[in-house]
This record gives structure tokens, sequence and C-alpha cells, in this order.
């Protein structure tokens, strides 16, 4: 009986383990300057696509905790990549911000702000997103 309970809870445990640290994930957001849908690539990188006004960007992610070997910052995040946003403008740029990102069993809870330098008109703004991301 107890060999039944070892197995079944060291099999359980796996399971859980390997569903923490999927590799992918994809989920929704809400945010500024556009809400859509978005993708993670393990903890390097992630993507975006807005719907309500086209959008899609580009990151590159590096976490707090990792560069400072400090891990009261591991939920925090940094990222810099491109953005490219379809309003009446079509405006393009780079952008870089902070983030912090809930890990729990099968998703994550992240919300991040951030500049982007929009290159056609040389204006700077603050843009937000908050959202979920499922592991997959």
């Amino acid at each position: 009986m107890i060999k039944k309970v070892v197995l079944v809870s060291s099999l359980l445990f796996t399971t859980f383990h390997v569903s923490a640290t999927a590799p992918l994930s994809a989920g929704i957001f809400l945010g500024s300057p556009t809400s859509g849908i978005t993708a993670k690539y393990q903890d390097d990188y992630k993507f975006a696509v807005g719907l309500d006004t086209f959008s899609v960007s580009a990151d590159a992610m590096w976490n707090l905790g990792e560069i400072t070997a400090r891990t009261q910052y591991s939920p925090l995040y940094t990222f810099v990549g491109l953005q490219w946003v379809d309003d009446s403008e079509k405006k393009w740029g780079p952008r870089a911000g902070l983030g912090l990102e809930v890990p729990f069993l099968y998703f994550h809870l992240y919300a991040e702000a951030g500049t982007t330098w929009y290159v056609d008109d040389s204006s700077m703004e603050l843009e937000g997103a908050a959202g979920v991301r499922f592991n997959l």
C-alpha cells in the first residue's frame, strides 16, 4: 500500500513540475495601446498581437532575480523589443520596460509597463499591459 502511495505521489509531483515549467505559454492581455493575444517562449522571448487596434510586438526578456543573483527579485523581469501599431499613423519603434510575473501551477499572471519610442513622429509613450498566459 505504501509503495502505491509513493508511486502515485511521485507521478503527480512529476506532472505538476513539468506543467509548471512548460517552455511555451499563451494567453490574453488588456493594455495600452491595444489588447489581444500573447505568447512566451521559455523565459527568454515574448510576442503579442493586438486585436482591437492591430499591433505586433516582439521582446527579449531577462529575469531580474537571475541578473542580480537575488531571489527576492525573481518575480520581476525586464524586456527590450520592437512594436508596430497599425493605427491611423501606422507607427513603430523600440520599446523597453519592467514586468511582474506571478506563476501558478498551469498559468501565470503578469503585468508590465514600459516606454515605446515611436520613430515616425519621435514621440515617447508610456504603455502597459496585464494578462494571463497558460502553459502549453
